[in-house]
Parts: structure tokens; C-alpha cells; sequence
């Protein structure tokens, strides 16, 4: 059978507007998906650009569908629903296969904190396979393989099991032989540095006020939006940055990167790390072998 050369439109976009078109309400969509409004409302434009049509009417009381939206929701109706079904079914015919545990990761702490300790997980569990899938995007735990999650922010995954793991915190590190050149005493002084952050809004001005000073005038800051690559970037001497400890602690602790001011408390974020799932998955051997082994990884962040 040849396939038709159209191609189609993000996956993830569609289950997002799906959502939302059920529930007739961007905010209810976000609450099933456990992601914010805007994002919600971003992959929906998104869509629309794509498919050359809007979607939904908006007005400030109501969100309503258009008849090309109407025509979209109708036919995802059916065929979210067989996924889901497909899923439940082939997941079922595995049972006899090895017991696997699969994870769902952001990239930036997959490759910079889970990766290098999953082997003490496999060398204490070798019956227990592991599938681990680094990626930022949404995962609906309805339709895709996949065990447990875990995810960096506020705590609210609405529908899914959540329990903390651990917080996290901004610190100021460089390559060592940077520290000498560079001759870092005080937060002004990084005037005289190229400071490196993600794309985490006003990161280096949030740590400059929980410090107590002002920032510089003239900073020069490059900003990368992965989090693991600001660390990365560090790592090579390409500046002074602003990294998640989480992701910074083993290159600390190998003195591979060094602390800029290591008198200096590391500055909260706000944020966590959180594990999260459908709460009927915790009663899988796999999955409460690989949370009581996360637990205690956890511990030490």
C-alpha cells in the first residue's frame, strides 16, 4: 500500500487540542495533560498555522469550535480511543515478555544525573529491564508506553500520582582554570566574565537579588535553552554559569567544575523534580523496584 505524501500534523499538537476540544476549556485541557494553559494554548495555535484554519472561537467568557474544529475533534474522538484501546490491548500481550520499568525523562537531568547512576539500578535489579526516553515533550500516560515520569516544576500534575524527589537550586561555576584569570571575589566582579544561563526568565537578575546586589550594567550573557548544555558549556570554559545543582553536583564533586563563590548559598529555584504516573502503575514489582531505588539516589540532591 503506498502511503499518502500529505503529511501530517504533530501528534502531540493534536492530543492537545483533542483535550481541549472535549472539555471546550484550554484550562481543563491543561489540567488533564499536566501542563500550563500556555502551553495548551501555544501547540493549538500552532495547529491552526499548520492546518491553514482556526480551530476555536475565543471570546473572554467562552471558547467554542469552528466548524473545521468541529470536523478535527470529531474524527481524534475515534481515533485517540482506539489508541487508547490498542494500548491496553498490546500492553497486555506482553506479559509474559521481561519485567520492564519505562521512564520518561527530561533530556537535561536523563543525561546529566539518571544516566551515570542507572547502572547501580541494573547491577541491584538484573531481571528488571529499563527503557528510559529522554524528551521535553507531553506524554499521555493513557496512549503511550510508558511506567512513570520524571518532571521539573511547581508539583501540580493533576489525575497522576506525584511525589517529590528532590529541590533544586541555581549555582555559579566555572572551569577551574578559569578561577585565576578571571579573579571572581564578589558578584560585581562578574562583570568582567561572559556568564552563561538556560532560558529560565531573568536567571542571572533573580540570583543577583537573592545575593543582595545589583546587577552590573552591561552583562554579556549567553543564553542556552538546555540546562544540561549550560553545564556542558561551563565544562569547556566558555564562560561563568548560572547551572541547576542537580546538574552540576558530580562535575563539583569531580573538581571538574569549580564553585565561584563557594561561600556563597546556592539560590533556590522554585522548582523540583518530581515523579509522577498513573497511581494503578505502582503495583507493578518493576516500578516499585526502580521509585525505591530513585528514592534513594534522590537523597542525596
Amino acid at each position: 500500500m503506498v502511503r499518502p505524501t500529505l503529511r501530517l500534523p504533530s501528534l502531540n499538537a493534536l492530543q492537545v487540542f483533542e483535550a481541549a476540544a472535549r472539555h471546550e476549556s484550554f484550562t481543563r485541557a491543561a489540567a488533564e495533560l499536566g501542563v500550563t494553559q500556555t502551553a495548551v494554548s501555544h501547540q493549538v495555535k500552532a495547529l491552526e498555522a499548520e492546518l491553514g484554519a482556526p480551530l476555536f472561537r475565543r471570546s473572554p467568557r467562552r471558547l467554542s469550535l469552528t466548524p473545521s474544529g468541529q470536523a478535527w475533534a470529531a474524527e481524534l474522538l475515534v481515533v485517540f480511543q482506539r489508541l487508547h484501546d490498542a494500548n491496553a490491548r498490546l500492553r497486555s500481550m506482553g506479559s509474559n515478555t521481561r519485567p520492564t520499568v519505562a521512564v520518561s525523562i527530561i533530556p537535561s537531568f536523563g543525561a546529566r544525573w539518571l544516566v551515570p547512576r542507572l547502572g547501580r539500578f541494573m547491577e541491584q535489579n538484573p531481571e528488571i529491564d529499563v527503557r528510559i526516553s529522554a524528551s521535553e515533550r507531553l506524554i499521555d500516560f493513557g496512549v503511550e508506553p510508558f511506567d512513570l515520569g520524571i518532571r521539573y516544576g511547581s508539583g501540580r500534575y493533576p489525575g497522576l500520582f506525584c511525589e517529590k524527589l528532590a529541590d533544586d537550586a541555581w549555582v555559579v561555576v566555572c572551569a577551574p582554570k578559569l578561577l585565576p584569570r578571571l579573579k571572581l571575589k564578589t558578584a560585581s566582579d562578574l562583570a568582567r566574565a561572559t556568564l552563561l544561563c538556560d532560558d529560565e526568565a531573568n536567571a542571572w537578575a533573580t540570583w543577583f537579588a537573592a545575593v543582595g546586589q545589583a546587577a552590573p550594567r552591561n552583562l554579556s550573557s549567553n543564553e542556552i535553552t538546555d540546562s544540561g548544555m549550560v553545564v556542558e558549556a561551563a565544562l569547556r570554559g566558555q564562560g561563568v554559569a548560572l547551572a541547576r545543582w542537580s546538574l552540576a553536583c558530580d562535575e563539583i564533586k569531580n573538581e571538574k567544575l569549580a564553585l565561584v563563590f563557594p561561600k556563597q548559598r546556592a539560590v533556590p529555584t522554585g522548582l523540583a523534580y518530581y515523579l509522577v504516573g498513573p497511581r494503578e502503575n505502582l503495583s507493578r514489582a518493576p516500578v516499585v523496584a526502580f521509585r525505591d531505588w530513585l528514592r534513594k539516589e534522590a537523597e542525596a540532591l
